[in-house]
């Protein structure tokens, strides 16, 4: 963690700096902005989206576990609903009753805790996006400062002579 902190940090410090080396001083603090607007927007976002994934995760775990019941007369006896009755269930899940931890008390004895893995699919769609982010950078190449500036002669030179 604290790792991760001094990059973030480290990443504002230099940031700047990297952005008009890139694409020159003239509109880097514009950029910069953006970017900055940018990183509020995924300071809100980013938490949902990792809320609703692990919440997806947890009732497939749970949903799963359902389905490993074999003794539907303990089940019964714990939760006061039948194993079929899929409308209560959810009411029951929704209000807590229904958990991971008891229904790990009720599947059999050889049946794998998901509690563990409830996260994965939210580091795999943050490793996803991370590595998306890393192919993006390195597709970034600085401006051909020469090759740009001549292009804008020839287009005033344009406007200078139609005008």
């Amino acid at each position: 963690s604290v790792l991760a902190i001094t990059f973030y940090g480290g990443l504002f410090s230099v940031l700047p700096a990297y952005i008009a080396d890139l694409f020159g001083q003239k509109y880097s603090g514009s950029i910069h902005g953006k970017a900055l607007t940018a990183w509020a927007a995924s300071a809100v976002c980013g938490p949902m989206g990792l809320a609703y994934l692990r919440s997806e995760s947890y009732h497939s775990a749970i949903h799963d576990l359902l389905g490993s019941v074999q003794d539907k007369a303990a089940f019964e006896s714990a939760f006061g609903c039948a194993l079929h009755d899929s409308e209560r269930i959810e009411t029951l899940i929704d209000a807590k009753t229904v958990s991971i931890s008891r229904l790990m008390d009720i599947v059999p004895a050889d049946t794998v805790d998901p509690t563990p893995f409830l996260y994965d699919s939210t580091f795999y769609v943050a490793a996803g996006l991370m590595g998306t982010a890393f192919l993006s950078n390195l597709a970034i190449r600085p401006l051909d400062v020469k090759n740009v500036l001549a292009r804008l002669e020839e287009s005033e030179q344009d406007v200078i002579k139609k005008g």
